[in-house]
């Protein structure tokens, strides 16, 4: 009772494919990444279909664990990397094409005021808007213009902000006033 090209095959099918259509033609592939889950699940797989007269030695499946653990280390560094990086282009401009949530194509560029890491990955934030690093196609140093820009824009938007604060004091203040004139 030896592994089978067949029961490995279905093995790796089930792990590597999501979506079958139910004649089995147009296979969908799924996500590329191996995961600790999909490693155990091809690790079981193995020793299920493993000839009881000749098993794999022990010393096979620890070199399997070693070299997963390994790639995932690489893997985790390749992200820590990555997000770092990403601070690099704070203060830069950067032109960026995102797709929204309804399949719509659209292009945003601007200064990035900051970086977000969140579990999906690092964030620039530009004019408090939020875009996936992987959107940004093309980065620069800004011009003076669009440094003045920027500035300009921050302190229109200070000073409506000064506005609305003023108007609603002046608003509390006013009912404040009429309230006590009631009395």
């Amino acid at each position: 009772m030896g592994i089978t090209s067949s029961d490995l095959s279905t093995a790796l099918d089930e792990l590597t494919y999501k979506n079958l259509d139910s004649e089995n033609i147009n296979k969908v592939r799924g996500s590329s990444d191996l995961g600790k889950d999909e490693f155990m699940k091809l690790l079981t797989t193995q020793m299920q279909y493993q000839d009881p007269l000749n098993p794999q030695s022990d010393q096979d499946f620890i070199a399997q664990l070693a070299q997963f653990s390994s790639l995932e280390q690489m893997q985790n560094l390749n992200s820590t990397f990555n997000n770092t990086s990403a601070y690099q282009l704070i203060d830069k401009f950067v032109e960026i094409e995102h797709s929204e949530a309804n399949g719509e194509h659209k292009s945003a560029e601007g200064i990035v005021d900051s970086v977000k890491i969140n579990k999906n990955g690092a964030q620039v934030i530009i004019d408090g808007q939020s875009f996936d690093i992987e959107d940004v196609y093309k980065v620069s140093a800004p011009t003076d213009e669009q440094w003045a820009a920027k500035l300009k824009a921050q302190a229109d938007a200070k000073a409506a902000e000064e506005a609305m604060k003023n108007g609603q004091q002046a608003a509390a203040t006013q009912a404040a006033g009429e309230e006590a004139s009631k009395e």
